[in-house]
C-alpha cells in the first residue's frame, strides 16, 4: 500500500509538473513567438522561483505566480499585448529627472519651427553615420515642431589608452567650446566635414590600384581638414559631464533620443515617423 501511495503521489507529481511546463511554454510562445519552446522547468528557492530552460539553450526566471520574467537581468511582466520593461519603467523617472536637470545653454539647440509640439533630447557623436543622416533630416524635423536639444555622447569615450583625449571627444567638445548661439552652425559644419571625410575613406579603401593614390590625396585633405578644425585648444565643457548621464540612464549607442516625459528611443528615426512616435 505504502509503495502504491509512493507511485501515486510519483505520478501526481509529474503530472503537475507538466502542466506547469505547459502553462509556462503558452505563456512564452504567446509573447515571443511559436518557437519559443520550453524544454524544462525546475523549482528554485523553495518554490520562490521557477527557472526556466528554453530550446535554445538560454535560462531564464519566472516568479511563482507567472506574472514577471527576469532575462538578462532585466525584469518583465506579462501584460496585455506582450512584455512590459519593468526594469526600463523604473529608469523612466530618471531620465526625466536627468533632462530636465539640463538647461538649453548647456546643449547644442535647435528650436522648432512655429509653435513647440515636442522636445526630443538627442545623445550625438560626430563619427556615427547614423547621427548624420538624423541630423541632415534636421530642418525637417524642427518643421514637425519638434525642438531637439543635443547632448554629447562621444562613443569611444573621454580618454584613450594612453590618457588622452580620445578623437571622438575632440570633435564634439569642439562644438561646445562655441559660443552658445554658434553651436548649431558648428554641429552643422562638422557632422558635414566628418559625412566627406568617411565618403572619401570609403573611396580609398575601393579605389582601384591605378586611383589609389589620387583618393588617398583627398582622404589626407580631408583628415587635415577635420584635424585643424577640431585641434583648436580643449575648453571647459558639459561633454563629460553628457556622456556619463547618457551612461547612467541606459544610453549604450548613438543616435538616443530620449523625450521630455523620460522615454529612450534607441538608433536613428526619419522625421515622419519620428513625429508619429511622439503623437504628433
Amino acid at each position: 500500500m505504502a509503495l502504491a501511495a509512493a507511485t501515486m503521489m510519483s505520478m501526481s507529481a509529474s503530472a503537475d509538473d507538466a502542466k506547469l511546463k505547459d502553462t509556462i511554454e503558452a505563456k512564452m510562445k504567446k509573447v515571443l513567438g511559436p518557437r519559443a519552446d520550453v524544454t524544462e522547468v525546475v523549482s528554485l528557492g523553495e518554490g520562490q522561483i521557477y527557472e526556466v530552460m528554453m530550446i535554445d539553450g538560454s535560462l531564464m526566471h519566472m516568479t511563482p505566480d507567472l506574472n514577471y520574467l527576469i532575462y538578462q537581468n532585466t525584469l518583465y511582466k506579462f501584460g496585455k499585448d506582450g512584455l512590459d520593461n519593468v526594469s526600463d519603467l523604473r529608469k523612466v523617472t530618471r531620465r526625466e529627472a536627468e533632462m530636465a536637470a539640463i538647461p538649453d545653454s548647456e546643449t547644442v539647440l535647435f528650436p522648432a519651427k512655429g509653435d513647440e509640439k515636442a522636445v526630443i533630447n538627442v545623445f550625438t557623436d560626430i563619427d556615427c553615420g547614423y547621427c548624420q543622416k538624423l541630423h541632415r533630416e534636421m530642418e525637417a524635423i524642427n518643421e514637425k515642431g519638434i525642438t531637439v536639444r543635443y547632448l554629447a555622447y562621444p562613443r569611444a569615450g573621454i580618454f584613450d589608452q594612453t590618457g588622452g583625449y580620445t578623437e571622438s571627444y575632440r570633435k564634439i567638445n569642439y562644438v561646445w567650446c562655441q559660443a552658445e548661439d554658434e553651436r548649431a552652425s558648428a554641429m552643422t559644419d562638422v557632422k558635414s566635414l566628418q559625412s566627406e571625410l568617411s565618403g572619401a575613406y570609403s573611396r580609398v579603401r575601393n579605389a582601384s590600384a591605378s586611383s589609389r593614390e589620387s583618393a588617398m590625396e583627398a582622404f589626407d585633405e580631408k583628415r587635415a581638414e577635420m584635424q585643424e578644425l577640431v585641434g583648436v585648444s580643449l575648453c571647459d565643457s558639459p561633454v563629460a559631464a553628457q556622456f556619463n548621464v547618457g551612461r547612467a540612464i541606459g544610453v549604450s549607442g548613438t543616435p538616443a533620443i530620449v523625450t521630455s516625459d523620460g522615454e529612450l528611443i534607441p538608433g536613428y528615426m526619419e522625421a515622419d515617423k519620428l513625429a508619429e512616435k511622439l503623437g504628433i
